[in-house]
């Protein structure tokens, strides 16, 4: 699992470092940032002791430009609790994009990262 949640953000960097302006490029970007949040927020759950029941659903929110991508994820807990996760991909065309991620459960924050999962357990939270 660490290793795929990897790969995700790996090639959802260079995904976005290499967008241009097209449609199809930004809906790879988006669908791998899609993609990889909902991957990696339910790790983080799981590892904070929430399960999460029937997956999570995600969808890309509008951006004004082609450098800020939004991603806005909702589900329930197995306890029935709502979790929402919001992320954005910022200077998501550059060679450094810059990510965060908020996690709510029951409309409470309970992460703020750059990075989600195990596979950036290492990394400055």
């Amino acid at each position: 699992m660490k290793g795929l949640l990897a790969f995700a953000v790996a090639l959802l960097l260079v995904l976005l470092a290499l967008a241009s302006c097209t449609d199809p490029a930004r809906k790879v970007s988006e669908s791998s940032l899609r993609n990889a949040t909902a991957r990696g927020a339910t790790e983080e759950m799981h590892g904070l002791g929430y399960e999460i029941k029937k997956g999570m659903r995600c969808r890309t929110l509008s951006a004004d430009t082609m450098s800020v991508v939004r991603v806005q994820c909702v589900g329930r807990t197995t306890r029935d609790e709502p979790v929402r996760v919001d992320a954005v991909a910022s200077d998501a065309a550059s060679a450094h994009p810059r990510q965060e991620f908020v996690i709510k459960v029951g409309g409470r924050e309970v992460v703020r990262t750059p990075c989600l999962g195990q596979g950036c357990q290492d990394r400055d939270r």
